[in-house]
């Protein structure tokens, strides 16, 4: 399965990327996550509400190029595999933020309802990222 969300931001990418970038710092801007660190390339997530812990790992962090790639390693969600993309890039407007992932789960049914799971999760925290790069 995969997800493919954007949003366009009215701030310069480097705006942006200041706030988004660090992948240990997630919490501070993802309304889904409550606490978040890295430790070494293994960032570790708490989700909001006792949603559980998660850990992943961080296969790709590129600062030049305004990108990181992350994979699931273990937590609450039924999932197989899953690896996402969070790229901040240059727009007309300002910058454009790309989060992808493509992940799979115990069955379709759990696959469709976690897609529009961490769809909405994604959508929500480039909402807060864009409030706190235009303020």
């Amino acid at each position: 399965m995969n997800i493919n969300e954007s949003m366009v931001i009215s701030a310069s990418p480097e705006a942006v990327w200041r706030i988004g970038g660090d992948p240990g710092t997630v919490a501070e801007w993802l309304p889904a996550i409550e606490k978040s660190h890295l430790d070494g390339d293994i960032r570790h997530a708490t989700f909001a509400g006792g949603g559980g812990e998660a850990t992943e790992r961080i296969v790709e962090h590129n600062d030049t190029g305004k990108y990181y790639v992350y994979e699931y390693l273990t937590g609450p969600l039924p999932l197989k595999f899953y690896r996402s993309r969070f790229e901040v890039g240059a727009h007309p407007d300002g910058a454009i933020v790309y989060w992808t992932a493509e992940f799979g789960a115990g069955s379709p049914e759990e696959e469709a309802g976690l897609a529009e799971a961490i769809a909405g999760i994604y959508r929500a925290g480039m909402e807060t990222l864009a409030a706190r790069a235009t303020a």
